[in-house]
């Protein structure tokens, strides 16, 4: 490839990557963490009671007690069972969900605020979901870009698959590293792009095919990906949500419920449909659908559909890594922290080669390792008030910004330990707060690595902190200024 097609490659990589920084950083950080946003649930609620099985008729008792408690009009009621990854029962409508116990007896109301906005966060950058979402989707498509015109860029991709330098100021090591992450983690960056894209713009891509295809119907569209409601004779009464789950044990022994919908309740098309995860398939699950008696209608056919509809109904799964329980979780985690990096080290890489302008320099350490502090007070904001989460979290960024401009002292180790201090802050409020449910599996499966990032931050930022002592020492008596001894007729080097 000639120099002028790779050096256009390389502007482009440079400037989409400088001015869109922030807002690839923090989808990229708030989707590495939401990898985990199932065991974030369990962890705002430690707790609850859990279980690996439920019978029918704990299931038919905990919605009874439901509906006797909430009388509101719903279009819909859910089930939650405990085989999906969440190893609890919650029974909900479209406005208010509970927890239930093996017995079927309602506990208290589910109540997940930090996890919601820490997936609004990821998904929609807190913004309004109509064009928040098109935002995020955009850098979906903008992290496919960065990939491809980063390999274009590369002058010697193969010689250099391998090269990590050391030694020098560090700034070539950070240049590798950078190429080193890009290369080797490209074909899992593209994918989150794609399917990142995909969300947001399945509206206009729903439009344009059904424009082309199907004379404008969204709704032919729409029917070749979900299968269309069934069409049954008026229905009326209570669902027979036991009965239908009691059924899946014979009908798809082999699959895990996940949970189950009531669809257009008290209208006459109600019907109960129950979504199981099939195994050794990237789908979300299988619906298999019951009247209102609970009666087995038949299968929507997701499972054995046209590889088209396969392919839509794996995107979830695909974007987040929940397809093989914790292992693959972990490695979507791992890889989400490569990206993560990828978008660390291109800006500093860039400041770097501006010279590290003292105030952007700060004011990015303050967004990079700030935000993870930001992250941690709304978390313990949560646990202590009531309010909204989202302007908590965006007033703290704002504090920490105002911080770095009027204290010159904020560097890159002083944020990396402040943000330890923040999670560490974090994990103490819990403690206090959960008291013994702090040492079960929903809250150490998050707080030990939790508890990990604190050491390394701490012990990072005070690793930098005293390189900053040393470098500034070094340069300061590197410089020797002669002053001239006038008695003597002659310079002297102090």
């Amino acid at each position: 490839m000639d120099k002028v097609t790779k050096q256009n490659a390389l502007n482009a990589h440079t400037w989409a990557g400088v001015f869109l920084s922030v807002l690839l950083f923090l989808v990229c950080l708030s989707g590495t963490i939401a990898v985990f946003h199932l065991e974030f649930e369990r962890w705002e609620q430690p707790h609850i009671e859990e279980m690996e099985n439920v019978s029918p008729e704990a299931v038919e008792k905990a919605m009874d007690s439901f509906l006797a408690k909430h009388t509101e009009e719903s279009h819909h009621l859910f089930v939650v069972f405990p085989t999906s990854d969440i190893p609890r029962l919650v029974v909900e409508n479209d406005h208010v969900a509970y927890f239930a116990d093996g017995e079927g007896n309602l506990l208290e109301e589910e109540s997940v605020s930090f996890t919601q906005m820490l997936v609004d966060l990821h998904l929609y950058l807190n913004l309004a979901h109509s064009w928040g979402m098109i935002l995020v989707s955009a850098l979906g498509a903008i992290i496919c870009t960065l990939v491809i015109t980063g390999i274009i860029a590369h002058k010697r991709i193969a010689k250099d698959a391998f090269k990590l330098r050391r030694g020098g100021n560090g700034q070539q090591a950070q240049i590798d590293l950078h190429n080193r992450l890009g290369l080797w983690a490209a074909p899992f960056h593209l994918l989150i792009g794609i399917s990142g894209t995909y969300f947001g713009m399945a509206g206009i891509i729903l439009t344009l095919v059904a424009t082309v295809n199907y004379g404008g119907d969204r709704d032919a569209v729409v029917d070749q990906i979900f299968t269309p409601d069934p069409v049954l004779a008026p229905q009326s009464g209570k669902p027979a949500i036991g009965k239908a789950f009691g059924q899946m044990k014979t009908l798809a022994p082999e699959k895990s419920p996940i949970f189950l919908t009531v669809h257009e309740v008290g209208e006459p098309e109600q019907f109960i449909e129950i979504y199981a995860k099939a195994p050794n398939r990237m789908i979300y699950a299988e619906g298999y659908r019951f009247d209102t008696a609970g009666n087995f209608i038949g299968v929507a056919g997701y499972e054995h559909g046209e590889w088209g509809k396969q392919l839509l109904w794996s995107m979830y799964r695909l974007h987040f890594g929940d397809f093989a329980g914790m292992l693959s979780k972990w490695l979507y985690f791992i890889l989400g922290v490569m990206l993560t990096v990828l978008c660390v080290s291109g800006m500093e890489i860039w400041l770097s080669k501006k010279a590290h302008p003292r105030l952007a320099s700060r004011l990015w350490y303050s967004i990079v390792w700030g935000s993870v502090s930001a992250l941690a007070v709304t978390a313990v904001a949560d646990m202590l008030f009531a309010g909204s989460l989202i302007a908590v979290f965006w007033g703290v960024m704002l504090l920490n910004i105002a911080l770095t401009v009027g204290i010159k002292s904020l560097t890159k180790p002083v944020w990396l330990f402040l943000s330890g201090l923040s999670v560490l802050a974090l994990l103490v409020v819990y403690t206090a707060v959960h008291g013994n449910a702090t040492f079960t599996v929903s809250s150490l499966q998050l707080n030990l690595p939790m508890t990990i990032y604190v050491l390394w931050s701490i012990w990072r930022g005070l690793t930098l902190l005293k390189r900053e002592k040393m470098n500034h020492a070094e340069n300061k008596s590197k410089v020797k200024p002669n002053l001239y001894d006038a008695s003597h007729g002659e310079s002297v080097n102090l």
